[in-house]
């Protein structure tokens, strides 16, 4: 790496999540907003066979009872069920009992289904957002309960929009989302930021807290057991927890360097392996390589990893990306650890490295200094470093996670009575409520 970006890049990461950068950036819009005199608009991105939307929907009763901004629905099109499908439904089974909404059917609701369903809610936008979200939800039912009589009465109860029109909305509505580079629907935009369906909307919320929005006099939060913190254990009775490790289960822990979430959830799902004895297994995977440089576009999302970040007590901000070099380092150094059995330290030690030191892990005096922080070894350092002998073992881990059909890192594959896998950030307690579901098909609970 050229010894300008190795320098550069650490000061960047720091401005750009300086509380001052990011305040200065939201106010450029709440001026705008209040130039053109506009209400505190959001705008909903909704498509009607995504499984989080429907969740979405149910959500945003409670979200508005604490928040009185104005509502922009924009439903998008169809989308051909994908690979991912049968992981994301049954994610969103797992957020419906963790949030107590409803959630049961795991087969996608038909195309033409789903068209006669945005015309009945395209054509009834103009109603109050209580009446429209009461009838989205009733809409979302019934598609994905495939209720095809229901969903024709409701058809018969209120007007729908012509054919050709709704197909040039939901055409904008896509080319817009496009140009917004988004894919995942559930989104919510407001003054420059998407949030993303419940995973996001309390980060949403305390945005909107923190300008006096909030007319209720406590915080928002999705129903009143939903103040879960994940470095809070659901089970803790020690006659459940000698049942659970027992079973031996192994914990599949798919990360990669160049992304910071890997670096947030290995501590805390190492602290999780430990708590309920799991066979962890840390596997890197070969990244994408899309994001190589820091930039402007990166201020918001590294401040809520900052957020974060600072839940779990770790440090977080100053980075320095790592370039293929540097990649090609870990994956030996992580060899090596394997053979060595320390793994953990020296995984943890090289994500720390990248999104928390800013040093350059393609840069060989500062791979020393990592390795001394480990009291570790490697006389012939750079001679290990030319050879990749790990690199074969890393595009094994890679071509497991991606039979695993999720698209989104880090991912934790849990095997024991039966095998499951959850991916992306705020995950951590869905890993326990599956060892909680193993426990009652075994009959110990």
């Amino acid at each position: 790496m050229p010894l300008s970006r190795r320098l550069l890049q650490p000061l960047l990461s720091r401005a750009l999540i300086h509380p001052r950068l990011h305040l200065l950036l939201q106010a450029r819009y709440e001026w705008l907003r209040r130039l053109q005199r506009r209400p505190h608009q959001i705008v909903v991105w909704l498509r009607l066979n995504d499984p989080y939307s429907y969740l979405l929907v149910q959500a945003l009763p409670r979200f508005l009872a604490h928040f009185p901004v104005q509502l922009i629905f924009k439903i998008l099109p169809y989308q051909e069920p994908n690979h991912t499908f049968t992981h994301n439904v049954r994610d969103a089974w797992y957020l419906a009992q963790f949030h107590q909404l409803h959630f049961h059917d795991f087969q996608s609701p038909s195309e033409d289904s789903c068209f006669t369903a945005s015309q009945l809610l395209l054509a009834n936008r103009h109603l109050p957002v209580a009446d429209f979200l009461t009838l989205a939800k009733q809409v979302f039912n019934c598609l994905w309960e495939h209720q095809t009589q229901k969903l024709s009465t409701l058809t018969l109860r209120f007007k729908l929009l012509a054919k050709t029109t709704t197909e040039k909305k939901m055409l904008g509505a896509a080319e817009e989302f496009d140009r917004q580079n988004q894919h995942k629907a559930a989104q919510l935009y407001y003054q420059g930021e998407w949030y993303w369906g419940l995973d996001d909307l309390s980060d949403l919320g305390d945005r909107l807290t923190t300008i006096g929005l909030n007319q209720l006099s406590h915080q928002f939060q999705l129903n009143s057991d939903s103040i879960y913190q994940d470095n809070d254990y659901l089970i803790n009775d020690w006659e459940q927890l000698a049942t659970i490790r027992a079973q031996k289960y192994t914990l599949d822990y798919y990360f990669s360097f160049d992304d910071p979430l890997s670096y947030i959830y290995l501590p805390p799902v190492i602290a999780l392996a430990e708590h309920y004895q799991l066979k962890l297994h840390l596997k890197p995977i070969l990244p994408n390589q899309e994001n190589t440089s820091l930039s402007l576009e990166w201020h918001t999302q590294l401040n809520r990893y900052v957020r974060l970040a600072e839940k779990y007590r770790l440090p977080f901000g100053e980075i320095c990306l790592p370039n293929e070099q540097g990649l090609y380092a870990c994956f030996t150094l992580f060899d090596y650890a394997q053979q060595q059995g320390i793994t953990d330290n020296i995984a943890l030690a090289l994500l720390t490295a990248i999104w928390a030191e800013g040093l350059d892990v393609g840069h060989t005096p500062h791979l020393k200094k990592i390795l001394a922080q480990c009291e570790c070894e490697l006389p012939s350092l750079k001679k290990q470093l030319k050879t990749q002998e790990g690199l074969p073992q890393i595009e094994q881990y890679t071509v497991e996670w991606s039979a695993l059909e999720v698209s989104e890192l880090p991912s934790f594959y849990l095997q024991g009575h039966r095998r499951i896998v959850f991916s992306g950030a705020h995950r951590l307690w869905a890993i326990e409520m599956a060892l909680v579901d193993n426990m009652k098909l075994i009959g110990t609970i």
